[in-house]
């Protein structure tokens, strides 16, 4: 019996070993195997008038972004720079991202769930009224138009039946790289409908296309950030899509998961290097 008693304290101790040595080689936490053999963080995000990088902000909780951060002037180039990093980690609108990148689950929610964190509205800007032309392309872009929004992006209204008087003259579209891509398919299928329109879509950023909205210098902004409490005064926001921030990383990243605490950590510099990720739970 005493020998028998022997053997199991020997064998319960051998397993407790194991599963420290485990833990001791997996890392920190839940971090991923892989993760400790990564370098330092290479952190991109957005132009400072980014509509992007302002809702990141608001939903991370981050007043002041790090000074380490590599600043994109656009969605394609943070896409680019983080496929070819593979200590890279970037955010974009959801339609942008490709097989060149991993998209990463956030707080445990794919970003195809429906509560997934990291929700927001595009919309179109314009000052005082619109004309008759601006006013029947905003009718169809909310209504008609939300069957090719539905295609990249969730719609914010259903389809309508859309019957156009053919009012003549230009319409220009400024702002959002995020929001410019749909807009430029609507525009499209807008003036097949209506051949006496014209309709351009430039891309910059949300602010730029906030402040020439507010200056007169397009007729129609594209913002892909929530309007601030003195926009709101000034300008008419109207909701075109629904979209969802894509927290991206390369293809080849043993990250699949992460919070919004450590994007957080990350963006504001308290996580420069990926092995340190996950002491900060």
């Amino acid at each position: 019996m005493r020998k028998k008693g022997i053997r199991r304290i020997i064998a319960s101790a051998a397993a407790i070993g194991l599963v420290l040595s485990l833990c001791a080689c997996s890392g920190s936490g839940n971090a991923p195997a892989g993760l400790e053999k990564m370098g330092a963080v290479t952190a991109m995000t957005r132009e400072a008038d980014s509509g992007t990088r302002g809702t990141f902000d608001d939903l991370t909780g981050i007043v002041s972004e790090g000074s380490g951060l590599t600043a994109a002037g656009s969605t394609e180039e943070v896409l680019q720079k983080v496929a070819g990093d593979e200590n890279a980690i970037g955010y974009l609108t959801q339609d942008a991202a490709d097989k060149s990148v991993k998209v990463l689950k956030v707080e445990g929610k794919s970003i195809d769930d429906k509560d997934y964190p990291m929700t927001r509205k595009l919309y179109l800007v314009n000052k005082g009224s619109l004309n008759d032309l601006e006013k029947e392309f905003v009718t169809y872009v909310t209504g008609k138009g939300q069957e090719i929004v539905e295609k990249e992006f969730e719609p914010v209204g259903k389809s309508k039946m859309f019957l156009s008087l053919k009012p003549k003259g230009t319409i220009r579209i400024a702002g959002s790289s995020s929001e410019a891509p749909v807009m430029e398919k609507l525009a499209k299928a807008y003036m097949a409908i209506n051949p006496n329109a014209k309709v351009t879509v430039e891309t910059s950023d949300s602010g730029t296309g906030i402040n020439d909205a507010l200056e007169g210098k397009c007729d129609l902004g594209m913002s892909s950030r929530s309007p601030k409490s003195y926009e709101q005064n000034l300008l008419t926001f109207t909701p075109v899509a629904k979209d969802r921030i894509a927290v991206i990383v390369p293809a080849s990243s043993p990250l699949e998961d992460i919070t919004l605490d450590q994007l957080k950590a990350i963006y504001t510099g308290k996580v420069t290097k990926w092995p340190d990720l996950f002491d900060q739970q």
